[in-house]
């Protein structure tokens, strides 16, 4: 059974006190076509701007039954960008409690008629390509979905050495889930999971990418060494521009599922930047993600 998508005109959207999910707010609240937000946030968080779309709510999606269940009502598309806590390096109890927010979400939203369901995964479900030996199996665009799972990225923040193994695996399981349920749910429901790569907060300038990884200045911006320009190297093919992030989140959204592959997609979410590993292929062709910007010519010309 195949189901054609409508533009969603009641979109939910989780983590909407955070950085992608405050911005997926803010884009929703420009389009004419989506025309009521229910933006759930975190109780430790401050909920976005008001706006007259815009209903704010606090929800522990970790409660199975809570009270946010009932915000599902009426809803035609769900934008969950909400963790326990949404940083690479949260550990193994974290990423367990973030599963348990998913799976609650993509149970319930199934169970209300939720017809669009687009899960915000991460580059770290596939991060360990980043170094040897798998590193030296990819390039050129070879960086696709179907590639074997590989979680977690290891870097060096400036400090510490780190590891995302927890926090990329709970996103890889996450895409898995998403792609079974839409497969189970015999037509009510098409699953999209966007493996979303650099985005800072605020204007998301690519000269703060650094060698170490860190969005907190951590780490000359330039590299000194062949190591430093690889991680570098890594770290920039993976920035997804603010105008790009809206245009993937508007694909994700609105894209007719009649010619995919299954009801269920997993797709790369970065910018056009020139000589990427990150291919786009599934991106362009299911959703009609049509990215405009590139790393390195705003690295050239700076930041529009």
């Amino acid at each position: 059974m195949t189901r054609i998508h409508k533009l969603p005109g009641h979109v939910l959207v989780t983590g909407a006190g955070g950085n992608l999910g405050g911005k997926s707010v803010a884009l929703l609240s420009r389009l004419p076509w989506c025309r009521r937000i229910t933006a759930l946030h975190s109780p430790r968080r401050p909920p976005p701007p008001p706006s007259g779309k815009v209903t704010s709510h606090g929800a522990d999606l970790t409660d199975a039954k809570g009270e946010w269940r009932g915000h599902l009502d009426g809803v035609d598309a769900v934008l969950h960008f909400a963790a326990v806590n949404p940083v690479p390096e949260s550990d193994w109890a974290d990423a367990m409690a973030s599963s348990d927010m998913t799976f609650n979400l993509g149970l319930a939203a199934l169970a209300a008629g939720v017809g669009r369901f687009v899960n915000c995964s991460s580059n770290h479900a596939i991060g360990g390509y980043k170094d040897a030996p798998l590193a030296e199996t990819v390039s050129g665009g070879r960086m696709s979905e179907d590639l074997p799972p590989a979680p977690g990225t290891r870097w060096n923040n400036g400090h510490i050495d780190l590891d995302s193994t927890p926090y990329g695996a709970s996103k890889a399981i996450a895409e898995r889930f998403f792609l079974m349920l839409a497969a189970q749910s015999e037509g009510r429901m098409t699953a999209v999971s966007l493996r979303i790569g650099w985005a800072l907060p605020g204007e998301n300038d690519p000269r703060d990418i650094s060698v170490s990884g860190s969005p907190t200045g951590q780490g000359a911006t330039e590299a000194a060494a062949p190591d430093e320009a690889r991680a570098l190297r890594w770290f920039r093919n993976m920035w997804i521009s603010n105008g790009d992030f809206e245009r993937l989140v508007i694909a994700a959204l609105t894209a007719d599922d009649a010619g995919w592959p299954a009801p269920g997609l997993i797709v790369n979410g970065v910018s056009d930047n020139s000589g990427s590993d990150w291919s786009l292929t599934a991106a362009r062709r299911h959703l009609g993600y049509a990215p405009q910007d590139d790393i390195y010519r705003h690295l050239e010309k700076g930041l529009d």
